[in-house]
C-alpha cells in the first residue's frame, strides 16, 4: 500500500518551490477518505483523522513529512524536473529512478501518512503535518502555524535507516557569498573549457563525513595551479545544483595568451593525474575534462573577468570551509561541524557561492559563519546567511522514544538503536515553534533503509519499507 502511493506522487513534479499540484493532489486524497484538511499559503497540509474505534480518549499523535525532493540528474539525462513524472524501476530489492534522484526523501514519508488515511488500523487521532520546501530553507515549516495542532507528540519520517530511532538533528544556515564581477576584454587570447564530472556527491549532512570529492573544490585547486604557474583569468565558472548536496559536476571557461596553451594542457594532465590518485577509493569515476580553442566571438573581443577577480574568485573556493570540520565525542560516528560548498554561479554582475554550515549546536555554525566572513573580509565580497534552521537537541529521556524503542523490540526482536544526525531535519524548528506556546514537543524520527540521497544513485528498499510500514502500525496501538 505505501509502495503505491509512493509511485503515485512521484508522478508529480514536486522539487522545493514547486510542490502545489502534489500538495493539492495530497489534499483531495484526504478529503476523499473523510479526513479535515486545513492548506496554507505555503501549500503546507495539516490533516486530522479521528482516532479508530476504542481509541477516541487517546491523545493524538503528530506524523510529519515534507512533500518536496531534491532534483538533481546525471549529465545527458533529458528530464525537466518543473513537468517531468520521475522514471522509477526496481532492481532487486531496491527502487531507483532512471538518471535522477528518487524523491525517497521525502516521499516516503508522505506515502506513509497517505497509506495512514487509508488503511483500517488501530490509530489514535492523527494530526499530519506535511511541509514544503524543507530541502532549500525549510520554509515551509518556519512559516507553519502550529497553534492548530493539539499533539504533544510527534513521529517524524523523515530518517531513512530502519535499525535507528533519530533524536537529534543539526543547525543549519545558507550562506551566499556574492563576489564582484569586474570585466575585460582582449582579442588575442586562447580558451579552455574545464570540467569536473563523475564524483558520487551525496548528502552534505548524511554524507559529509564520507570525505568524497567536492566539484567545486576540485576545480579550485585546479584553477589555483594554472593561475600559479601561468596566469589565467576566469571568463565563466559553475557547478552544484543544490546548497545541501556535495557537488558532483563544475566546469570553468578560462582565457589565457596564446603561447601557453602547451602548458596550460600540461598543468591539466598533472593535476588530472594527482586527483584521480586522490580520489579512487571515496570517486573512481571521477573525470577531468578540457578543451582548448581560440576566441571565436563575431567581434574578435573575448570576455573574462579581470586577474584581481579571479583571483578572489579561487581564494574565495579555496578558503572557505568544505567538508568536515569537527566530530562528536559522545555520539559515536556523529558529525558535530561541517560546511559544503554546493553551488557557483557566474553572472553579469557578480560570482555567487553557496554555502551549507552545519553544526550539533547553534554556536557551531556560528563559528562557520565567522570564518566565511573573514574570507569575505579578505576578497572583498558580500556574504548573506539566511534562512538559518535550528538543531534539535539529543534528548535520552525522552518518554516518546521509550514506547517506539519498546514497540520495536517487541516487533523486530531487538534492540533499537538512538542517535542523532548531521542532516538538517524540521523537528528542530517544530520544537522551538512549541516552546514559545509554553509547550515541550517530544519527537521521534524513523524510516526505512534509504540510500545516496541527494544523488541520482538515490535508492529506496522494498522489503524495509514494508516492515517499516507494519511496524509503523504496531506502534500505532499503542501511542
Amino acid at each position: 500500500m505505501v509502495l503505491k502511493h509512493f509511485y503515485e506522487i512521484s508522478k508529480i513534479p514536486r522539487g522545493s518551490g514547486n510542490e502545489k499540484a502534489v500538495s493539492d493532489y495530497i489534499a483531495e486524497f484526504a478529503r476523499a477518505r473523510g479526513a479535515k484538511v486545513v492548506r496554507d499559503d505555503w501549500n503546507n497540509l495539516i490533516i486530522t483523522k479521528p482516532a479508530s474505534a476504542g481509541c477516541a480518549d487517546k491523545p493524538p499523535v503528530i506524523l510529519q513529512a515534507h512533500m518536496d525532493m531534491v532534483c538533481e540528474k546525471n549529465a545527458g539525462t533529458q528530464h525537466d524536473f518543473l513537468r517531468d513524472a520521475l522514471q522509477l524501476y526496481e532492481d532487486g530489492d531496491f527502487i531507483k529512478a532512471r538518471g535522477t534522484t528518487l524523491g525517497a526523501d521525502n516521499g516516503i514519508g508522505v506515502a506513509f501518512c497517505m497509506a495512514l488515511l487509508e488503511e483500517k488500523c488501530v490509530h489514535p487521532p492523527l494530526e499530519i503535518v506535511l511541509t514544503t520546501d524543507e530541502e532549500t530553507g525549510m520554509s515551509g515549516a518556519q512559516n507553519l502555524d502550529v497553534s492548530q495542532l493539539k499533539g504533544t507528540r510527534m513521529l517524524n519520517l523523515d530518517s531513512s535507516d530502519e535499525t535507528t530511532f533519530t533524536m537529534g538533528c543539526a543547525a543549519g544556515t545558507t550562506a551566499e557569498f556574492l563576489i564582484p564581477a569586474d570585466w575585460a576584454n582582449n582579442s588575442e587570447m586562447c580558451t579552455c573549457e574545464i570540467s569536473v564530472r563523475g564524483l558520487k556527491g551525496g548528502h552534505s549532512g548524511g554524507d559529509i563525513e564520507k570525505e568524497r570529492g567536492n566539484a567545486l573544490r576540485i576545480l579550485a585547486f585546479l584553477l589555483n595551479a594554472l593561475n600559479k604557474k601561468i596566469g589565467i583569468n576566469i571568463a565563466e565558472i559553475s557547478g552544484g545544483m543544490k546548497i545541501n548536496a556535495i557537488p558532483r559536476e563544475a566546469s570553468a571557461t578560462i582565457v589565457f595568451a596564446k603561447p601557453n596553451a602547451e602548458k596550460i594542457s600540461q598543468v591539466i594532465k598533472t593535476e588530472r593525474e594527482n586527483f584521480l590518485n586522490q580520489f579512487k577509493i571515496s570517486d573512481a569515476g571521477l573525470t577531468i575534462d578540457s578543451v582548448i580553442a581560440s576566441s571565436t566571438r563575431h567581434d574578435g573581443l573575448l570576455e573574462f573577468l579581470t586577474h584581481d577577480c579571479t583571483q578572489k574568485i579561487i581564494s574565495a573556493l579555496l578558503l572557505i570551509p568544505t567538508g568536515m570540520i569537527s566530530r562528536s565525542f559522545e555520539i559515536d560516528g556523529l558529525v558535530n561541524a561541517s560546511c559544503n560548498i554546493g553551488v557557483a554561479e557566474t553572472t553579469r554582475g557578480h560570482v555567487k557561492i553557496s554555502a551549507m554550515p552545519r553544526g550539533a549546536a547553534e554556536y557551531f555554525t556560528r563559528q562557520i559563519e565567522a570564518q566565511i566572513s573573514a574570507v569575505a573580509a579578505l576578497v572583498g565580497a558580500e556574504v548573506n546567511f539566511i534562512r538559518r534552521s535550528p538543531a534539535w537537541q539529543y534528548n535520552p529521556d525522552s518518554e516518546l522514544m521509550k514506547t517506539a524503542a519498546a514497540a520495536y523490540k517487541k516487533f523486530y526482536n531487538r534492540e533499537a538503536v538512538t542517535t542523532a544526525v548531521h542532516g538538517g531535519l524540521e523537528c528542530g524548528i517544530f520544537l522551538a515553534k512549541f516552546a514559545e506556546r509554553g509547550i515541550a514537543l517530544d519527537i521521534v524520527s524513523f524510516g526505512p533503509n534509504a540510500y545516496d540521497y541527494h544523488t541520482p544513485d538515490e535508492k529506496l528498499s522494498i522489503s524495509s519499507t514494508n516492515r517499516a510500514w507494519e511496524f509503523l502500525k504496531a506502534l500505532m496501538e499503542v501511542l
